[in-house]
């Protein structure tokens, strides 16, 4: 459930009202009475008693102060009082003072809400007629409340509306220049404002009582030029700014979060605790953190990011706590310095804890009262080196972190100060084309190819670059190392969508995420930076780069990102409320220097704007004479005189720090460049920033030139300057903006001229001439306090050394000594040489156990906890484990006594402090003891099991089975450690166990047995190389089978013995015929999985069948369908296997992980190399079973498909060898090669019965597929076969009416699948699914035969009506039927037997035809032909068929219509066409031929010829008989009247009719084969005798009496 974003949650959200406190009150008004007065006058100038803050139990026992104590908000009037910071700290230190007149302060408070203005409560205080005017309210005779009528904004932002801003409390002395002086600062805030303040409704006419006027919303920020900096009539000055930066907290009865927010603020003033509540923001920040997408917040220093940040992070979690039910959300802050880490969750932590105030009772705020009380009240010190580490208790996996450990601040890697590492980091290997490169890295020409907009630095010397670093990453890898971008890479491509599952990251913040790389920040949902401070090493960043990166990571899914279906907002934060206006100005234009050269290194934004004016930076020039740079500057701090605690000396780098207090001594406070990022002083003195720059003087010269004359705003003329200007720029930027109110710039170099120039010309800077800077001017003097705040502020920031000198100045020993134990830790960190390292880690262990030694409560166990730490990184274990226990982590006391192998140290740290160790851990170390006990047979000081059931399984459950096998020996449990035996892997050693121990147990030997097949089912299970692992010895496969040979199997199970005799013979032989016996037994028993493992070894390896003949290929297939069956039923709805099936589970190596879940062994069938294989579930795994077995079942169809067609069994004769009766000479051919004799029915319905078959077996296949693969092409190349060995190519093989149906295996069952998959390609087809419409029609024709010659009645025709399959004949080509489609034709005419349509489109195909197949045209022809035997009349009898010799097929259905003499022509004429191509040497032009082409052609010519001889002999027609005679190149007839022939003419008919039938005898001569048939009616008036021995008479009475008999003879 998704935690939605509310207003209140800022405030208290989700918290209960107190109930525990009363209003001790009982006026109804909060009028101060003359008792409250006086007792608050005698308390405030010591009239009173002074309380004894050191006696506990009166603190405990003691009443709390009335007004304090009050629950009721209801008090407060409508009015929203606004506290500042100040003010509220003036509160709580009067409330420490004295109570009584901290209760009068409160009152008065009260009575402003009420908008009670009048008398003593409404006294302007004086200033300018025209300026905003600041109110006085006596409290008491010498305190006062001043206040300001201001106007703000609503939450929602919607109404402006009139608030009571408090400043403080102020005795009556303290009222002077100070509020004139805001007064008229706030008039800078326009007329409108102005009337806005001093507008008043009245509420109660005559009483002075008002309520807050509202507005319509007015956006504004306030912005001024007037400087903060007051100058009193002596001279001096002092810093106002605060009165404008304070932050305000809201007290306000309206809404439910107010409320909550007013009841935490009252209770910490109850508790004496200083709260840290939410303060107003400005209306820019308000929009960030109500912004409910993710969102790039981006501003320079000081413009308020950070808070936002946090902000919005405390919105989400209270918005949760008002919501029960829901998970926590998971906020994850990410930055890259530990010390900010640190402090954003000391804030955010501080917030939460003071919003939980609320919700105390008045006993809980006792103990609160008396705690603060009594703890000393400092600063926290943070080491940066240790700032996250404070927690020992929290995981350190991800995956180990629950809900209650976030919110979570975590830090990446820091990194070195080089421009060059840089590069390296932020753009070869941490860029986001980086990203999707291999490993992760740039390739040479890839990084060359980088647009030099978008990557400046180095862009003129890349090849020099490159080089450096392949020889940075030899270095690292010869060293093992690696770097921040080989962390981030390895993270981000380990991730995937699935890899956090239900452990997400519900927010992440990334905080200065300039100095991360683009890689780093892939998962953000709020991003805040400052480009323009990228001097990181490793960061080369825009948040440009970062918008387009995470928006083409969520395009392609690239790596685990919740998709954003919202564009992400984008902030800019424009106005720094950290420096004044001379400095911003002044960095502001080094900004342009880079937007302007460099636009693609950094982020254009809103030019940034101070709230306040201030001085311009003083530019202090040096002397040229001075054998020092500023040495007379300098000498002036000798002595006493010195730098105050908020100013600082920044420097290039730690060598000139050195060198200057080598010369002049411990000064200041001096930083480099580096160290002072994330810092702020009042003052800075920046030196010698040009002289020391990588820069030269011609190429600064340049840059500002070039902006001056204002050449371009986006290049310096036809090339960009140097790009190590862009970096230098960034630098001198975060150096400038260290400065909140003065920043003074030494520096008398050369190099500096230019840009001193430059911000001169722009009035920028005030210039200091030599000899003008008096250093006293500069100093300032700092109180120990202040001292202490710098120290503090150095040591979180981690430069120690400067802390110290802090320390010393503000006389806190203890403070130095802490300081000094971090430096001396620091030290050693980077100490190279191991002795010195040592050396001085052990020093600062010392130093932190002293350090821990005096201090108290959590202090000390920080401090023992890094001495242990220093301890441990030395090897000094046992001090180390010593001083974890100080520092109560025993976690890494534990640690290190398992380092020292001191389990019995262990043993106690978990009996005594389990609760004090992490659950993960601790599992972890009682691991380790029991190992090493039980190892080495050891008794541990405490029992570690209560009972030894207990430690069996534990044993087991970690898998501790040789410990396991000697507890169990040493209790005589000798099957159980059998059973151990078989989990580790060693079946022999449990089978020999199990013999020696057996002690006559009955169920002994079926223990033996059940071990060995358990076994052997283990490593020889589905597909896997069973008869090689049989016959390797070292397999225990092996072994278990040899110890079975000796055990009597008659005493076993059926199934047992099943499975014995199976191994055995698959080791002897997988392929023998026992193996295929043993198939069909199991089969035969039901087992149905055991049978198809039998029959899978027994296929494993298909037999070589090129040379066999086709009754061995048909035994084959007989077999192999019966596996493939297996295979199909497996996979199939029917008779699916099931993975509930103990049988199923053995043979494909499945394994009961839980009562329903199951996980596949390594390596077996169903193992998936990069999937998911454990806690499956049975509908996954039955899935993946069914995939599985889907695949084998196609791989093993294809791979036998492929043997059948490379049979030469089952191919056509040889046309050279049919025609020659020898082989040919110089091809090599692929054909049969059978003799004439071999050629008869018998060898025909062979062949046709073995393709039935195969389509049987590709039909299992295409069944199991259901529908997931196309397997259109199959079918049709297997039909295709299947046409060309009925239809023969070579007439002799056989025809139709030669098949035998009783030879045909499962005959009825062959010819319906092929009759459906006909119909499935009939569907398939169409002109859109062929390669050219000629193939289309030859298919037609092809499957249409087939469909008729296997007795298919469905109308064909309706499928090649469809609009997709129609084939036109065009305008060339007219047609008599109606129906322009050709593929229509063609049907009817073979299934309706219409001559005149399959005339028209064997027309069509002889004219436009390409590419056709010579044979389906040849057959096309003849069945056309065949139509006609009712219309030749060869007797002239009356029965129309009497005297016919025609070839058996013409007549299998002698029903046939009466054809025209016209159609018989143009039939003529087409033959007579196709025979003069085959002559002609051109039929390639019209066919696709084969190889021997010239055989193939001839074969044709060959058969045309003798179909055109067999309808010569039978017609009577002298006109039909002349144009046949003519196509034959015969000698015409002489004919002159066709209707009345003479007898001369009857006689050259009749002697050409002898002469077709002796070329039609001599064609068919030698052939085995009888194809012609003579019919003769048997009611003939002339007797008919044989015209030749090879063509048998069938004798008819009806037509009926010739499909009988041809029937018959099949």
């Amino acid at each position: 459930m998704a935690v939605s974003l509310d207003l209140d949650a800022f405030s208290d959200l989700g918290l209960q009202a107190k109930d525990g406190l009363h209003d001790a009150f009982e006026r109804s008004n909060d009028e101060l009475t003359v008792s409250d007065i006086e007792d608050a006058n005698n308390s405030y100038f010591g009239g009173g008693e002074a309380r004894d803050n050191d006696d506990q139990a009166d603190v405990l026992q003691a009443p709390l102060d009335p007004i304090l104590a009050t629950s009721d908000i209801d008090r407060f009037g409508e009015w929203t009082i606004l506290m500042a910071s100040s003010a509220t700290k003036d509160l709580f230190q009067l409330r420490r003072r004295d109570a009584k007149m901290a209760t009068c302060v409160l009152k008065k408070i009260r009575q402003l809400s009420k908008g009670e203005f009048s008398g003593n409560n409404y006294r302007a205080l004086r200033g300018p007629s025209h300026g905003i005017p600041i109110y006085q309210a006596e409290v008491l005779s010498n305190l006062r409340l001043v206040y300001q009528i201001d106007c703000v904004l609503d939450n929602d932002g919607q109404v402006e509306h009139q608030v009571v801003k408090i400043y403080g409390i102020y005795s009556h002395k303290q009222l002077d220049h100070i509020w004139p002086w805001l007064s008229k600062l706030l008039s800078q805030r326009g007329g409108v404002y102005r009337q806005r303040c001093l507008v008043r409704e009245c509420a109660e006419p005559g009483r002075g009582v008002y309520r807050p006027a509202m507005f319509p919303p007015r956006m504004e920020e306030f912005i001024t030029e007037q400087s903060p900096t007051f100058v009193h009539d002596d001279g001096s000055s002092e810093d106002l700014s605060w009165l404008i930066s304070n932050k305000c907290v809201k007290l306000s009865k309206d809404q439910h979060s107010d409320r909550k927010l007013c009841q935490a603020y009252l209770n910490g003033l109850i508790a004496e605790r200083e709260v840290e509540l939410p303060f107003q923001l400005t209306t820019e920040e308000w929009k960030i953190v109500q912004c409910p997408t993710s969102c790039y917040v981006i501003g320079r220093s000081g413009t308020g990011k950070t808070t936002a940040m946090v902000f919005k992070m405390l919105g989400i979690q209270r918005a949760w706590e008002q919501v029960s039910g829901i998970r926590k959300p998971r906020q994850l802050f990410v930055t890259r310095f530990p010390v900010l880490a640190a402090k954003v969750e000391d804030f955010f932590a501080g917030l939460v804890e003071s919003l939980a105030l609320a919700g105390r009772t008045e006993d809980e705020l006792r103990i609160l009262r008396s705690q603060t009380q009594s703890a000393e009240q400092q600063p926290r010190m943070v080491d940066p080196l240790d700032a996250l580490n404070y927690r020992s208790r929290t995981p350190q996996k991800y995956s180990m972190l629950s809900d209650q450990d976030f919110p979570l601040f975590i830090t990446f890697d820091q990194a070195g100060p080089w421009l060059v590492f840089s590069e390296f980091m932020g753009v070869i290997k941490g860029s986001e084309t980086a990203f999707y490169s291999p490993n992760g890295i740039l390739d040479r020409q890839t990084y060359l190819n980088l647009s030099t907009r978008a990557y400046p630095v180095f862009a003129e010397d890349r090849h020099s670059l490159y080089s450096a670093f392949e020889l940075y990453s030899k270095l690292k890898c010869k060293r093992y190392g690696y770097d921040m971008a080989d962390r981030t890479y390895a993270i981000l491509k380990a991730l995937s969508p699935n890899a956090l599952k239900e452990q997400l990251v519900d927010y992440l913040y990334v905080d200065e995420v300039q100095d991360n790389l683009i890689i780093d920040t892939m998962h953000g949902l709020f991003w805040a930076g400052d480009t323009a401070q990228t001097i990181s090493a490793g960061s080369s960043f825009r948040f440009a780069d970062l918008k387009a990166f995470i928006h083409r990571a969520e395009e392609i899914g690239s790596v685990a990102i919740r998709k954003s279906y919202t564009k992400p907002e984008v902030f800019q934060l424009p106005v720094n409320y950290r420096s004044h206006s001379g400095i911003v100005n002044c960095a502001q234009l080094v900004v342009r220097l880079i937007t302007d050269f460099w636009p693609d290194s950094i982020d254009t934004l809103q030019t940034e704007r101070a709230m306040l004016g201030g001085a311009k930076p003083t530019f202090l020039m040096g002397s040229y004479n001075e054998s020092f740079p500023y040495e007379t500057f300098f000498s002036g701090l000798r002595g006493n005189r010195e730098l105050g605690a908020e100013q600082c000396i920044i420097v290039r780098d730690s060598a000139v720090r050195q060198q200057i207090r080598e010369r002049f001594g411990d000064i200041a406070v001096i930083l480099t460049l580096q160290e002072c990022k994330g810092l702020e002083f009042d003052d800075v003195f920046l030196y010698n920033f040009f002289e020391h720059s990588a820069a030269t003087f011609s190429q600064w010269r340049n840059i500002s030139m070039a902006y001056s004359n204002q050449a371009t705003t986006s290049s310096c003329g036809a090339r960009s300057p140097p790009s190590v200007l862009c970096s230098e720029l960034k630098n001198l930027y975060v150096g400038i903006t260290r400065a909140r109110k003065k920043l003074y710039i030494m520096d008398n170099s050369r190099e500096s001229e230019p840009t001193r120039e430059l911000w001169s010309k722009q009035d920028l800077i005030d210039i200091k001439l030599p000899g003008k800077a008096d250093v006293c001017q500069y100093t300032e003097k700092s109180t120990q306090e202040e001292w202490a705040a710098s120290g503090y502020k150095l040591f979180n920031a981690g430069q120690f050394q400067e802390a110290i000198r802090c320390f010393t100045r503000a006389n806190l020993p203890r403070q130095v000594r802490i300081a000094r134990a971090c430096r001396l830790r620091h030290v050693a960190t980077s100490t190279v040489k191991k002795s010195e390292r040592r050396k001085t880690f052990h020093a600062a262990a010392e130093a932190f156990v002293q350090c821990g030694n005096e201090a108290s409560g959590t202090q000390k166990t920080s401090f023992y906890g890094d001495a242990a730490k220093c301890f441990a990184l030395v090897d000094n274990v046992l001090r180390a484990a010593l001083f974890y226990k100080k520092a109560d982590d025993f976690n890494g006391a534990a640690g290190q006594y398992r380092k020292a192998n001191c389990f019995d140290e262990i043993v106690l740290i978990l009996k005594c402090h389990a609760d004090k160790i992490v659950e993960t851990y601790k599992d972890e170390l009682f691991h380790e003891c029991v190992v090493h006990y039980s190892r080495n047979h050891l008794r541990p000081p405490f029992p570690l099991f209560s009972s030894t059931g207990d430690e069996l399984n534990y044993l087991k459950g970690k898998g501790l089975y040789k410990e396991t096998i000697d507890l169990l020996e040493s209790l005589g449990r000798f099957f159980e450690v059998a059973e151990v035996q078989c989990i580790l892997g060693q079946p022999c050693d449990a089978i020999r166990t199990i013999f020696e121990h057996q002690d006559n147990r009955p169920d002994a030997m079926q223990r033996v047995v059940n071990i060995a097949l358990d076994t052997l089912w283990q490593e020889c299970s589905f597909d896997m190389p069973v008869q090689d692992i049989l016959r390797n010895r070292e397999s225990n496969a092996h072994k278990v089978l040899n110890c079975l040979k000796d055990i009597p199997l008659n005493r076993l199970p059926i199934s047992d013995i099943g499975q014995v005799r199976f191994f055995r013979a698959v080791q002897r032989s997988s392929f023998s015929e026992e193996v295929y016996r043993l198939g069909e037994e199991f089969a035969g028993r039901g087992e149905e999985a055991m049978a198809l493992m039998a029959f899978n070894i027994f296929y494993s390896r298909l037999p070589t069948l090129n040379s066999a003949s086709a009754s061995v290929f048909d035994n084959f297939l007989k077999r192999f369908e019966r596996y493939i069956h297996f295979l199909a039923s497996a996979v199939s709805n029917e008779k699916p296997f099931r993975v509930t099936d103990s049988q199923v589970r053995k043979v494909f190596g499945i394994m009961s992980s839980s009562e329903y879940h199951y996980s596949v062994t390594p390596g077996t069938f169903l193992h998936r190399k990069f999937d998911q294989n454990r806690q499956l579930s049975a509908v996954a795994i039955n899935l993946l079973l069914k995939t599985q077995l889907k695949a084998r079942l196609r791989k093993k169809v294809l791979e036998e498909d492929k043997i059948f067609c490379a049979s030469q069994a089952l191919s056509m004769q040889c046309p050279y060898f049919v025609l020659h009766g020898r082989h040919h000479h110089t091809a090599q051919c692929n054909y049969q090669h059978l003799q004439k004799t071999s050629l008869n029915a018998a060898s025909y319905s062979m062949k046709v019965n073995v393709h039935l078959q195969q389509i049987r077996i590709l039909d299992l296949m295409v069944s199991a597929a259901e529908g997931s693969e196309n397997y259109h092409t199959s079918m049709i190349a297997a039909l295709n076969l299947l046409y060309a060995v009925i239809y023969c190519p070579i007439y002799v093989e056989g025809s139709i009416a030669d098949l035998r149906w009783n030879a045909i295996h499962n005959a009825a069952g062959c010819t319906s699948v092929a009759r459906r998959w006909i119909q499935k390609v009939f569907e398939y087809l169409g002109t859109g699914n062929s390669t050219n419409h000629i193939d289309y029609l030859m298919n037609i024709i092809r499957f249409t035969c087939l469909y008729t010659a296997l007795g298919g009645e469905c109308p064909l025709q309706e499928y090649v009506s469809r609009e997709n399959c129609r084939l036109s004949y065009g305008e060339q080509l007219l047609t008599e039927s109606g129906d322009d489609n050709v593929s229509a034709d063609i049907i009817v005419s073979l299934t309706q037997m219409n001559s005149t349509r399959g005339v028209q489109a064997l027309r069509f195909l002889l004219r436009l035809g390409v590419g056709m197949d010579l044979s389906v045209v040849c057959n096309f022809a003849e069945e056309i032909c065949s139509t006609f035997v009712l219309s030749l009349h060869p007797s002239g009898d009356l029965s129309p068929l009497h005297g016919l010799v025609v070839p058996r097929r013409w007549i299998m259905n002698p029903n046939k219509p009466v054809v025209s003499r016209d159609i018989i022509q143009r039939f003529l004429h087409c033959t007579r066409y196709l025979m003069n191509l085959l002559r002609s040497g051109k039929i390639h032009r019209k066919f696709a031929l084969p190889p021997n082409e010239e055989s193939l052609v001839d074969v044709a010519l060959v058969r045309m010829s003798r179909i055109l001889c067999i309808l010569g002999y039978n017609v009577c027609d002298p006109g039909l008989s002349k144009m046949i005679a003519e196509t034959l190149l015969l000698p015409p007839l002489e004919v002159e009247d066709t209707g009345n022939p003479s007898p001369q003419t009857l006689r050259q008919l009749a002697s050409q009719r002898l002469q077709y039938l002796e070329t039609i005898l001599a064609l068919d001569n030698g052939f085995a084969m009888k194809d012609l048939i003579h019919l003769v009616h048997k009611n003939s008036r002339h007797n008919t005798g044989p015209i030749s021995a090879r063509i048998p008479q069938l004798f008819f009475k009806g037509v009926e009496d010739i499909s009988r008999q041809m029937n018959r003879t099949r």
